[in-house]
């Protein structure tokens, strides 16, 4: 992972983390990698259940529930291990982790473990009630994938109407101060959209965006030939860095990422 916002603008440097201490229990989201206790957070993909079917799916997501999915008792005794190894972050993803019946009841076991618990989320799920849960769940963290504006972002999650759900679905978080970010997979198809989605960002007043390179698992496999070119990919760079100098000018707060795997936990 690499933050193009602390890289660039130094809104974060190892001083921050003397005056917080270098206990990850004690440090800000931004600030684990300076810690001296540091582990990696753990990514479960709970489920490979989706209520959508994304083109670019790395898990090859399906509308049915895998029958060696665990359980509720055994999601359980993996955050047991989870914490008692100092996982900093246990980051829940799918699939679509909401559509998980006990989501709710194994995150807030996790939070009360002292776990800082975190969702990657298609969005269309998190209704206003939906929101409040995940807010008294003890989500810190709420990431929801965009790879596109409007009917562009339908097509790769293979559903119309799937934009405006998961737009729905931030502005929900924001309303019950859940924090939200947006996650964008690029590739050949969408990379004239990162422009106008960092315009969303700024729009939108979500404060974290994350750009991912494309993974070739799953159905993302059958887009190996739609990978950004080496030249789209310094191109896209140049947008990016442009684009969050600009923010940080204006004095616009953004935590602006790219990461090079499917992994955006804090």
């Amino acid at each position: 992972m690499i933050g193009i916002t602390k890289l660039l603008c130094g809104t974060a440097t190892p001083g921050d983390a003397l005056r917080y201490g270098r206990d990850s229990s004690r440090l800000p989201a931004h600030l684990l990698q300076f810690s001296a206790d540091k582990k990696p957070i753990v990514v479960w993909n709970s489920t490979l259940r989706c209520n959508l079917r994304c083109i670019h799916c790395y898990a090859s997501a399906t509308t049915d529930r895998d029958p060696n999915e665990l359980t509720t008792e055994e999601g359980r005794k993996l955050i047991d291990d989870v914490a008692e190894f100092g996982a900093p972050v246990l980051l829940f993803s799918g699939g679509e982790p909401l559509t998980r019946p006990d989501v709710i009841e194994l995150a807030t076991y996790a939070h009360g473990k002292g776990l800082r618990v975190v969702l990657s989320t298609n969005g269309n799920l998190i209704t206003k009630p939906m929101a409040r849960k995940l807010k008294d769940a003890g989500f810190s963290y709420i990431g929801v994938s965009l790879d596109g504006i409007g009917a562009e972002n339908d097509y790769f999650r293979g559903k119309k109407g799937a934009f405006d759900a998961a737009l729905r679905g931030i502005r929900n978080c924001v309303d019950v101060d859940l924090k939200a970010g947006l996650r964008c997979t690029m590739n050949a198809l969408n990379f004239h959209a990162l422009g106008p989605l960092l315009d969303l960002v700024e729009g939108e007043n979500i404060n974290r965006v994350c750009f991912y390179h494309l993974v070739y698992a799953g159905r993302g496999n059958d887009l190996r030939h739609q990978a950004l070119t080496q030249e789209q990919s310094r191109a896209a760079l140049d947008l990016i860095m442009d684009r969050t100098l600009d923010f940080h000018r204006r004095g616009i707060e953004k935590d602006v990422l790219t990461v090079d795997t499917h992994c955006d936990g804090v």
